[in-house]
């Protein structure tokens, strides 16, 4: 065998005649000769090899095959009348790139070969063929095959998780936000998205990115608020060598790095006003200068911006410049605020903590009743962002398999517990039982005792006992808890503890 057939035959080390093929490929391999007994000699030993075969004597034929069969290997004859196999090829790689094609030629040419290889050709098998030279050839073509289809699979995975099923939640603003997002996706327009702080809105334009055309490029997040003035320049447009103190090398910036994918331009409410107008310059543009380079440089990226700040107000003010507002608010979208969802809050708590479990390989956890309540009716001002943060510290506070009201913060847990009006201080709250002359009880329990002997001076209200004991709200909540305190009904409608 020549040195080129051996390197074109791949991997797969050669068969010999009584070796089976034991993987059989999902799709099948489309035969196209003009030579009927060639036609039938292929379907016989691939059909001894265990391939399914179907047959075609011409271009049109084969073209009807490959739309309707599930096609993995074409097997394509170079000498066909009419047009030449080697038209066909290109016509099939342009049509599906992800089908290996292996030619079969009569002639061991090298330029014949050489050109069918540059035209796309996973391999050639010259006639007459031998039976392990040919198997080998498919079953190399196969995995090639398989690995595009996972290939495939894998990428289809990755929008999903990086994509639209990011953004959890079934509330109608979420439902608006993410049908906004998909016709946006859609289109080369720039999207402004705007919110406040914590409400999701990289996670948004990730999404964005990978759901649009430009998902195979790369996304660049910026935040412009925390570049100091004095580099922005450079970070967003880069530098040539030289240009100033440090300048070592030449430099791109995030717009040239964005090439051919996305750039988040997020807190851009915080750009200083002389960058207003270099970005301006470069949206109408679509070109960067690199500081002390005198050329200008395409750039071929889709903007998205991003802010929590009010830039129609900015503008009225002077602080941000109306030509660049209109540049960027092309496409608004507004990402709602935690507690105008209220029925997805949950739906993001069992998320995050699925996301927490996998990340740090703990044990899932659930979330008790009375904590999922608290969560459902705090205002979460910080949000997503907020919600994920006092998940993590639960997740850390956490005895057992589920996350209890006293792990939420304190400022969480105060906020759901009841504020009913100052009642007068019962004096009973000072008197009770206590222990005889010279015992002395444990600390716990007369702490315990002192809390009972408080609830049920206020009738059990724990806003007011806890004043009464001078603690805050959120400690006599856990200490009730983790007493085993409960509550029930004395005489007179008065609330007794035990």
């Amino acid at each position: 065998m020549s040195d080129l057939k051996r390197a074109a035959s791949g991997p797969v080390p050669l068969p010999t005649a009584d070796s089976p093929v034991h993987s059989v490929p999902p799709g099948q391999i489309l035969l196209v000769d003009d030579d009927p007994p060639i036609l039938r000699l292929l379907e016989f030993e691939l059909d001894q090899a265990g391939y399914s075969t179907v047959s075609a004597h011409n271009g049109a034929e084969a073209f009807e095959l490959l739309a309707k069969e599930d096609i993995d290997v074409i097997v394509l004859d170079l000498r066909l009348p009419g047009v030449s196999g080697r038209d066909l090829l290109v016509q099939f790689r342009e049509q599906w790139p992800a089908i290996p094609v292996i030619m079969l030629t009569a002639e061991e040419s090298v330029e014949e070969i050489v050109e069918c290889m540059r035209r796309g050709a996973r391999d050639y098998v010259c006639k007459p063929f031998d039976r392990p030279r040919l198997l080998t050839s498919v079953a190399n073509a196969q995995q090639e095959a398989q690995m595009n289809a996972r290939i495939s699979r894998l990428a289809a995975e990755k929008r999903s998780a990086e994509g639209f099923g990011r953004l959890i939640g079934r509330s109608s603003a979420m439902t608006k936000v993410r049908e906004l997002l998909a016709r946006a996706a859609q289109a080369e327009v720039t999207v402004l998205l705007t919110g406040d702080s914590g409400t999701g809105k990289e996670v948004a334009a990730r999404a964005l990115h990978a759901e649009g055309c430009r998902s195979g490029g790369p996304f660049v997040a910026v935040n412009c608020g925390a570049i100091p003035e004095s580099l922005i320049e450079s970070e967003l447009f880069g530098h040539a060598k030289g240009s100033f103190t440090g300048a070592i090398a030449d430099r791109p910036g995030y717009f040239e790095q964005s090439k051919g994918g996305t750039i988040l331009l997020d807190e851009i409410g915080e750009l200083p006003m002389p960058m207003q107008v270099r970005l301006l310059r470069v949206l109408q543009e679509r070109q960067v200068q690199r500081i002390g380079d005198d050329r200008l440089r395409p750039v071929d990226v889709r903007v998205v911006a991003a802010t929590n700040r009010h830039l129609a107000q900015m503008v009225q003010g002077g602080t941000f410049r109306e030509d660049l507002y209109y540049r960027l608010a092309v496409f608004p979208i507004e990402l709602p605020p935690l507690c105008d969802r209220g029925q997805d809050i949950s739906l993001l708590a069992e998320a995050l903590l699925e996301a927490h479990s996998q990340r740090t390989g703990a044990e899932r956890l659930r979330i008790s009743h009375e904590a999922r309540e608290a969560m459902l009716c705090y205002p979460w001002p910080g949000n997503v962002r907020e919600l994920q943060n006092a998940l993590e510290r639960a997740c850390v506070l956490a005895e057992g398999d589920q996350i209890a009201l006293a792990d939420l913060p304190d400022v969480l847990v105060c906020a759901v517990l009841p504020d009913d009006p100052d009642p007068p201080l019962q004096e009973a709250a000072r008197s009770g039982e206590s222990a005889p002359p010279g015992e002395i009880r444990p600390l716990a329990e007369e702490e315990r005792l002192l809390i009972l002997r408080a609830l049920e001076a206020v009738n059990g209200n724990m806003t007011q006992a806890a004043r009464l004991l001078g603690i805050g709200r959120a400690t006599i909540y856990r200490k009730i808890e983790g007493y085993g305190l409960q509550r029930a009904k004395g005489t007179h409608g008065q609330q007794r503890w035990a």
